[in-house]
């Protein structure tokens, strides 16, 4: 109950603060509302910080003060309400037309599924060995700080904005049920803000919504919504931005900037987005790029700079020492940063669980469909309008096809450079090993990225978009966003080293430039085209989602069901389920660990559901004597330090594997009190 009333509290006061501004329509109130709402946990759990006053006491006094600030401003501006005049008349529009309408139930079914994926305990690698571990020693601690002995650099030297979200759900609820709200959240954002960016680019509302929809349904987005990672939620702050940057006055690119400064306390991949962003800042006007500018330096100050000044603190450099290498960092050079966009390319050539049979199928389907629709188009409009009605009715369920091939001939070109990607001497899985063969296809919200659809309808947009500024029917603000996916590239493969994981960090470009694909949706046939190959792609990828499964041997086969070891299993990570039954076993309830433990280790499933364990990180030198010191009775170690349990042995401590992933030392007869 305590959960729910921070949880409402923050959201009203967003939610009043966004009144207050006197928006001219719901998109702008809600994108305000969400950007106030991220202000509001950044400001709050960094202030309590410093005085370990991030508990239930601590918030609730902060927010329920912020509430009565907010609701005070909204009395004095003569309490204004929402403006639904204009989401009244989009949502008939929408609801009128029966592919659309379609189209829109099909997405909510999918949101929704989305929900109960969330449900589910987490088991997504990066989500438990540092992005849940690192909120959950925060809670631990009562706030922000710098955790010593930290197994994880990720943990200590990575932006901690989004972790911030996950620190205050973990102690407002008191366990982490909600890890995957900041995720959906996000999503929610971006398609609200896309919808919107595609109305002020003057798309109509069918258009708009039709391109939100399609959006709705890339694999990676729709992936990642139910996990605890951070990649959707950085592509939100860049598409709320976007939106707001497009908007009228100078509170909507003020707080652009701020959302722009809150990627940029993220991750650092924000500060790829930034060059696009200030583009787009730049062709609005002197003082829209003005205003945005203020926000961000505004942001930074308040928010955004504080894991850049631990870093700086704590390790004499303002990214942390040794996270180059997790980080993926490189510099421009020949060949490597010419090898990392051919790597990259193909890595975006997605074409998800789809069977080379069903592909076919589907593409057979497309030709027909497009042959029709231009027949049927060519007597009444000429030719050239046929060609257009026919390729905007094929080319969505012909894209699967399309991926294959175009992988293919990315693939050769790349060998005839000299970087090799299929065959000998050839790239790394998981792409080309997992992701782009017949028969070991996944999907996997660490190396999927747009799907089949989505990749070719984005490309497909972006060629329209610059065709029609050349042709002098679109502004600069179109030529921006159909820049973002091809600067994004270029400026990711000279500032990174090859990892398949970076394919996930095109959200960001992906959300910029997706108000663009409302230009795809000519008619009802397009739409009714793309909607079918989307869901049937979107469909099978869930159904066949590597971590979360539709059917599985566990939960009575949905994952809705699963426990926290079934969700392991599931995953293929046996090993961490055997290694947590046994830990659930040895470990009494409340006790307080102490651990050794290595990088890439499941640390958060240490603190329990609902983090009543205390874990203590030792260092990898720890003596004995450390121990008791500490009161600690129980020490968890990492198979790669296995020699700090001689010492333990040698004082009488019983040691106990736990699977085969860690070993327990505890002492004989202790009741597991964290005197600590």
């Amino acid at each position: 109950m305590v959960g729910l009333m921070l949880l409402g509290s923050a959201a009203a006061t967003s939610l009043v603060l966004a009144l207050a501004t006197r928006r001219s329509n719901l998109v702008s109130t809600l994108l305000v509302a969400y950007v106030a709402y991220l202000a509001n946990i950044g400001v709050v759990t960094l202030g309590l910080s410093p005085f370990r006053a991030v508990t239930r006491g601590g918030l609730t006094t902060a927010e329920l003060g912020l509430l009565a600030g907010a609701l005070t401003v909204w009395w004095l501006r003569g309490r204004p309400g929402v403006q639904l005049a204009s989401a009244r008349a989009a949502a008939r529009e929408i609801v009128s037309d029966p592919v659309t309408a379609l189209f829109l139930g099909v997405v909510i079914v999918f949101l929704g599924y989305e929900i109960a994926l969330g449900s589910s305990p987490p088991n997504n690698m990066d989500s438990l060995t540092y992005h849940l571990s690192r909120a959950a020693a925060w809670a631990q601690h009562g706030g922000l700080h710098w955790i010593q002995n930290a197994p994880e650099v990720e943990m200590t030297a990575y932006q901690p904005f989004d972790e911030q979200q996950q620190l205050f759900l973990f102690v407002a609820t008191g366990g982490g049920a909600l890890y995957w709200l900041p995720q959906y959240l996000a999503e929610l954002a971006i398609l609200v803000s896309v919808f919107g960016a595609s109305r002020r680019l003057g798309y109509g509302v069918r258009a708009a919504a039709s391109a939100t929809f399609l959006l709705s349904m890339f694999s990676v987005l729709a992936l990642e919504a139910s996990t605890a990672q951070n990649d959707l939620f950085l592509a939100s702050l860049a598409a709320v931005a976007s939106c707001l940057l497009l908007g009228r006055g100078l509170l909507e690119p003020a707080l652009a900037g701020v959302a722009v400064s809150m990627g940029l306390g993220t991750k650092l991949t924000m500060g790829l987005a930034v060059p696009i962003l200030f583009a787009l800042a730049a062709v609005r006007g002197r003082r829209t790029l003005v205003a945005g500018i203020a926000g961000s330096v505004l942001g930074f100050l308040a928010i955004g700079m504080w894991g850049y000044w631990m870093n700086l603190h704590n390790t004499n450099h303002l990214l942390g020492l040794d996270t180059g290498y997790v980080q993926n960092r490189g510099f421009p050079s020949y060949p490597g940063s010419v090898a990392n966009a051919f790597y990259l390319m193909y890595g975006l050539m997605d074409a998800s669980i789809l069977s080379s049979r069903f592909i076919h199928v589907l593409a057979l389907a497309g030709l027909l469909l497009g042959l029709a629709a231009a027949g049927w188009t060519i007597r009444r409009a000429g030719l050239r309008r046929a060609a257009a009605d026919g390729l905007s009715a094929g080319v969505p369920l012909l894209a699967p096809l399309l991926v294959i091939g175009a992988a293919g001939v990315l693939a050769y070109v790349a060998r005839v450079w000299g970087f090799p990607i299929r065959g000998a001497g050839g790239l790394l899985p998981p792409v080309e090993e997992i992701l782009n063969m017949e028969y070991g296809r996944i999907a996997n919200e660490d190396y999927s990225a747009f799907g089949p659809v989505g990749i070719v309808m984005l490309l497909a947009a972006l060629g329209i978009a610059v065709r029609a500024y050349v042709a002098r029917r679109a502004d600069a603000r179109h030529l921006v966003l159909a820049s973002a996916l091809p600067i994004f590239l270029v400026l990711i493969s000279l500032s990174s080293t090859w990892v398949p994981f970076l394919i996930r960090f095109f959200l960001v470009p992906a959300v910029l430039a997706a108000p663009l694909l409302a230009g795809l949706f000519r008619n009802r046939l397009a739409t009714a085209a793309t909607l079918a190959a989307a869901a049937i792609s979107l469909g099978m990828t869930f159904a066949h989602d590597q971590p979360k499964p539709l059917l599985n041997p566990y939960g009575h086969g949905v994952p809705w069901n699963l426990t926290q070891l079934d969700a392991l299993g599931t995953n293929s990570d046996g090993y961490v389920a055997d290694a947590l039954a046994a830990y659930d076993t040895l470990v009494p309830p409340k006790a307080c660990v102490g651990t050794v433990l290595g990088p890439n280790e499941a640390t958060y499933l240490l603190y329990g559901p609902h983090l009543e364990h205390r874990i203590i990180y030792l260092p990898t030198t720890v003596s004995l004597t450390d121990v008791l010191n500490r009161g600690l009775f129980y020490v968890v170690v990492s198979h790669h330090y296995d020699s700090v349990l001689d010492q333990f042995r040698t004082a009488g401590w019983r040691v106990a594997p736990l699977g085969g992933y860690w070993t327990l030392a505890y002492a004989p007869g202790s009741s597991g009190a964290c005197a600590s």
